[in-house]
């Protein structure tokens, strides 16, 4: 079975994974059924396959100017900082996790940080079409964030 070679940088590195490799693949499905723009979708084939660019990265390729510091906070600015554990970052899974509870959607699994840094469908959660609609806001809001 395939399986994305940064999935397993991501493992080396430390970095934030889903715990099966079933559902890091899972997380690819939106880039085929989404009806996001392309632009938005390219946004999320390049987190999955670690290739945006960052803060750190720029400092790392010695740019002129660059500073590998979060503009919100006094951590290094990775990729996975800025779209996962920032301010701006938190407040769009919170966003999400709590128009779940409110909607009654099962916890178990939103409250698991690593599910909200790849959002896959699980439809023992929600319904596939609710469950697009939250994608289309959380990857919009994301690439969003990136930018800042």
């Amino acid at each position: 079975e395939f399986i994305p070679e940064s999935y397993e940088t991501r493992v080396r590195d430390n970095e934030d994974v889903p715990r099966e490799k079933k559902f890091f693949k899972y997380s690819y499905k939106m880039l085929k059924y989404s009806e996001a723009p392309a632009s938005t979708r390219s946004f999320h084939l390049e987190y999955l396959h670690r290739s945006l660019n960052s803060r750190t990265k720029h400092e790392a390729m010695n740019m002129a100017g660059a500073d590998a510091f979060c503009v919100h906070c006094t951590c290094l600015s990775s990729t996975s900082h800025v779209l996962n554990d920032c301010v701006l970052a938190k407040i769009t899974q919170k966003t999400i996790t709590e128009f779940c509870r409110y909607k009654g959607y099962n916890q178990d699994l939103l409250a698991d940080e690593t599910y909200l840094s790849f959002l896959w469908w699980d439809p023992k959660i929600m319904d596939y079409e609710t469950f697009k609609q939250i994608w289309i806001v959380w990857i919009e809001t994301r690439r969003h964030i990136h930018q800042v």
